[in-house]
């Protein structure tokens, strides 16, 4: 059993991203990164893309790591400055309803979310979402009250698992737009 207190989720550095482009372990699933036709992976993503969204909107990637191994990059987790607002009182979950924020909530955007694939499905994807909630409470970054996200659609139950709801495309009723998560809601600091 993966015990928390045995990971840290540590900011990138720029030695990070270099290790990260060179190997080839992350990538979207279920696609094979060995393959020619393979899409952008999320190498590429965290490499390429999260770097320039970093200058023009404040991200910034943390890995997570083994304490016993703090240069193993086991997991990843980009995040910037956001807002997020609800289309009708509504639409917000119960818990947020009444709150103070008549419209926009102060919100992180997890831009990209990715396990190492030899790390996958062995419980480090709920320990660095969890590290990140944790983080990001701690840091009490600009008041933010959401963390929210786009999921790729086979990764909505495993947010969901971490306590995220669902927002639905208003148009498409059984599409998820986005997920949320209420950073200081009781429930997600289990």
């Amino acid at each position: 059993m993966l015990q928390p207190s045995d990971f840290s989720l540590l900011p990138c550095t720029k030695e990070d991203i270099s290790v990260i482009a060179s190997r080839g372990h992350f990538c979207f699933p279920p696609f094979d990164p060995t393959k020619d036709d393979d899409p952008v992976s999320l190498d590429t993503f965290f490499c390429n893309v999260v770097p320039n969204e970093a200058e023009e909107h404040f991200s910034k990637t943390y890995k997570l790591v083994k304490n016993v191994k703090p240069d193993d990059i086991l997991a990843l987790a980009s995040i910037a400055n956001s807002g997020f607002s609800f289309g009708s009182y509504e639409a917000k979950p119960a818990n947020l309803r009444n709150t103070g924020y008549n419209e926009d909530f102060p919100s992180i955007m997890l831009l990209a979310f990715g396990v190492r694939l030899d790390w996958q499905n062995r419980g480090i994807g709920s320990v660095a979402f969890k590290k990140l909630l944790q983080m990001i409470r701690e840091s009490s970054i600009a008041g933010v009250r959401l963390l929210i996200l786009h999921p790729l659609e086979k990764a909505v139950p495993f947010y969901k698992s971490l306590g995220c709801v669902e927002v639905f495309n208003e148009e498409f009723q059984d599409e998820v737009e986005s997920m949320l998560i209420d950073v200081w809601h009781k429930e997600s600091f289990s």
